[in-house]
């Protein structure tokens, strides 16, 4: 009784083990990397707002300031780019639909990841 698909499930060879562990994992690790950037990024910011445009230029052109930076940003478009994929497959009922805005998804999380991330290195290395 330690089996709980159906017979077609077993047939077709699906169910919760064929992927779905690992973006569950990786969205729970995702979550917890934002977590413990969050204080970090909230204390650079409330030290570098007072100071205006120049306070943020210079927190985001301190190596501290950067790497925390990245890793929230990065860790924010991943989190936010599984939730999308999550929701895409959950409520899209067409396959080719699906693919798509999976796809889409993808391509705009890449592309806003790397516009952030040119921006913060341009900013840090002072280009």
């Amino acid at each position: 009784m330690s089996d709980f698909r159906t017979d077609l499930g077993k047939v077709r060879g699906i169910g919760a083990a064929k992927g779905g562990v690992h973006e569950f994992i990786t969205h729970r690790v995702s979550a917890v990397v934002l977590a413990l950037l969050l204080p970090f990024f909230i204390y650079g910011l409330l030290k570098a707002l007072p100071q205006g445009y120049d306070g943020l230029i210079g927190w985001v052109g301190s190596p501290v300031g950067a790497f925390v930076l990245l890793g929230f940003l990065t860790a924010g478009i991943y989190h936010g780019r599984l939730g999308i994929n999550e929701v895409i497959s959950d409520y899209i009922q067409s396959t080719g639909m699906r693919s798509f805005s999976m796809i889409l998804n993808a391509l705009v999380s890449v592309s806003a990841w790397l516009i952030g991330v040119l921006a913060i290195l341009k900013i840090w290395l002072g280009a």
